[in-house]
């Protein structure tokens, strides 16, 4: 007996329990299946892969036939009660397929995955639909924007290097924009999808991913407004502002994780004070239930995404170019300027010139120095924008990471 065939059998079936439960303790009373038809079905759909490597036709057929049982309960259900509804029909050739697959060994990891999501999607139905009504119509052009520069554009760029000193190659250009653009909006779609009246806190956290310069502009303003959200604006700049360490380190470990080693400690020792020096004023914020009102601009906007490219290709010149003719200090001064615009394209390009332009180790001093350069921006944002006490708050959480950082670096 093939023991490893029964298991793909019993996983198979686990597969279509796992759609089923979902599917029966949303389901009506008229709906045709439950948890035992999805078992059903997705051992069905095991069986009929075996069978048709010895009859060719017989997957075709079953799967045909498990159309038309779907079909028939499809039309007494919406002739009984009117529900037009699709869904379980749907989830159930779904299932079919899975089940399938798990004859297969590339198949057999990738349907429990699968699987996953399409139970997830079924049991977020609410979610799902409070979240679309909830989208505006320029959010939806700006995203079927990015889309097309992602899957349209991305694929039809040469990834070849030319021109000045051979840094311009479009498709990694692109490809960057389309990556931190990705990054952006996850943190939107959270904001979107949880809301904004978690609290402050949740705001910092959620900001920092999306823009800890659009959360800090936000909470000088507010502060301005009433003195009473002192400590509060506090805490959402900085946990925002913490954020963005681990963020840069999240970006270092997608595009080159050999430099991991040098900038984790920098990055999470700014990081982790940061969060801890926060977490240490929201005990004393007497307001928690506050609803921030924090306004970011859709991340998949195409004008941003634009200027992103040509910013992102600007420091690989300018970086290079400081490289030759200044060695290793031109890198950081570079660094130091250009992490006041934009920490995540010189984190990027730092990562993807080491290291064969530059040093591991002057990549992973470039990229904190562009990190402590964008707090420092972030600062003075604070104090012209701020009231004089928020400022003084901030800016002296501010030089202590900063501090942290430069320690890390010459003690690292």
């Amino acid at each position: 007996m093939d023991l490893f065939l029964l298991l793909k059998i019993i996983i198979a079936i686990a597969l279509g329990a796992l759609i089923g439960i979902e599917r029966e303790r949303k389901g009506h009373e008229m709906e045709f299946a439950g948890v035992r038809t999805f078992m059903l079905i997705s051992l069905l759909g095991i069986i009929s892969a075996y069978l048709s490597e010895f009859y060719s036709l017989f997957f075709g057929l079953a799967f045909l036939g498990v159309v038309g049982l779907i079909t028939v309960s499809y039309l007494v259900t919406t002739r009984n009660n009117g529900d037009v509804g699709l869904t379980t029909e749907v989830a159930a050739l779904v299932t079919f397929i899975l089940g399938a697959m798990c004859l297969w060994d590339d198949g057999l990891q990738i349907a429990p995955i699968l699987a996953i999501i399409v139970t997830t999607i079924l049991a977020t139905k609410k979610h799902l639909h409070r979240f679309v009504r909830r989208i505006s119509e320029k959010e939806l052009i700006n995203t079927l924007k990015f889309l097309i520069i992602a899957f349209v554009i991305l694929p039809l760029l040469p990834n070849t290097t030319f021109g000045p000193l051979e840094v311009f190659n479009p498709y990694q250009i692109w490809l960057m924009v389309v990556f931190i653009s990705a990054i952006s909006y996850t943190g939107y779609i959270l904001m979107k999808f949880i809301g904004p009246d978690r609290g402050l806190g949740l705001t910092g956290i959620i900001g920092g991913f999306v823009s800890s310069t659009a959360v800090t502009i936000s909470m000088a303003a507010r502060v301005k407004e009433s003195d009473f959200l002192l400590k509060a604006a506090v805490f959402a700049t900085v946990v925002a502002s913490a954020m963005m360490f681990l963020r840069v380190l999240l970006e270092v470990l997608v595009i080159n994780p050999s430099l991991i080693s040098l900038v984790a400690v920098p990055m999470l020792v700014m990081g982790i004070l940061g969060i801890t020096l926060a977490v240490f004023l929201w005990r004393e914020v007497e307001n928690r239930d506050m609803d921030p009102d924090l306004k970011l601009e859709n991340p998949f906007s195409l004008k941003p995404a634009l200027i992103f490219g040509v910013l992102f290709l600007g420091v690989l010149f300018i970086s290079k170019l400081a490289n030759i003719y200044l060695g290793s200090g031109g890198v950081y001064l570079a660094s130091i300027i250009s992490g006041v615009a934009d920490v995540d394209a010189i984190t990027i390009s730092m990562s993807l010139l080491a290291p064969n332009t530059i040093t591991p180790e002057t990549a992973a001093t470039a990229i904190t120095l562009a990190a402590m350069s964008n707090t420092v921006f972030k600062f003075l944002i604070v104090l012209f924008f701020g009231t004089r006490k928020f400022a003084t708050n901030v800016g002296l959480i501010f030089l202590l990471i900063i501090i942290a950082g430069l320690l890390a670096i010459f003690l690292v």
